[in-house]
């Protein structure tokens, strides 16, 4: 058997790796200048690249967001696990906390969801598709802590896991605009939609002494 020979790095790769290069810049630069303040002029100096170049792979400011968004949700494969492991409530409190040294992400994660609510935009069939899978895999992680004993609500976990994302949205907008402590008020609405077990009492939000984190998002969400 002859040996197969070695794997070109065709156009698809470089493209990938452009891609992948100018998404972590745009992360730097949102993240230091917010969504307004970055632009894609600044992202193609930080990476000597011509803006003709970046706009071909991003040709607005709003996909380029998108796109940074998206890799945040894929930055962490394991929830599902640790969910199951340790329990729905506990697992999304960790996000919460985690998104308070994020603000300016969860800040232009709200931008460009209120704006690609209108069917016409770039980024409203991304936006639907992320609700869908946001909300489907919610759905089985209460399903399955209301199937352990964690959770007691008798309500439909996909109407459950919707409440969970709208209302874990209005929390982050009330936390960017008037400070509103998102982690005393996500615990509230959790143990609310979703009744915890007694004995998972302690997994509610609370100001001061929080229970250890058991870590993302999910999101921006």
């Amino acid at each position: 058997m002859t040996a197969s020979p070695p794997a070109r790095r065709g156009p698809y790769a470089k493209t990938a790796e452009r891609r992948s290069e100018i998404i972590a810049s745009a992360t730097a630069v949102f993240s230091a200048h917010g969504y307004q303040g970055g632009s894609l002029r600044q992202i193609a100096k930080q990476l000597d690249l011509s803006l003709t170049t970046v706009m071909h792979h991003f040709p607005t400011k709003v996909a380029l967001l998108a796109a940074v968004l998206e890799q945040e949700d894929a930055a962490d494969p394991d929830f599902d696990v640790r969910s199951r492991r340790d329990g729905f409530l506990p697992s999304i409190l960790a996000i919460v906390r985690r998104n308070l040294a994020r603000r300016e992400l969860v800040r232009m994660f709200s931008i460009v969801s209120a704006e690609a609510t209108y069917p016409g935009h770039e980024a409203h069939d991304w936006l639907r598709s992320r609700y869908a899978s946001v909300t489907a895999t919610y759905s089985a992680l209460i399903a399955h802590d209301v199937a352990v004993g964690r959770l007691t609500t008798d309500g439909d976990p996909l109407e459950l896991a919707g409440l969970v994302v709208t209302g874990w949205e209005g929390i982050q907008i009330r936390w960017l605009a008037d400070g509103t402590d998102p982690v005393a008020a996500m615990g509230t609405l959790l143990s609310a939609v979703l009744r915890p077990a007694p004995t998972a009492s302690h997994l509610h939000g609370r100001r001061g002494n929080q229970p250890e984190s058991v870590h993302t998002s999910r999101i921006l969400e």
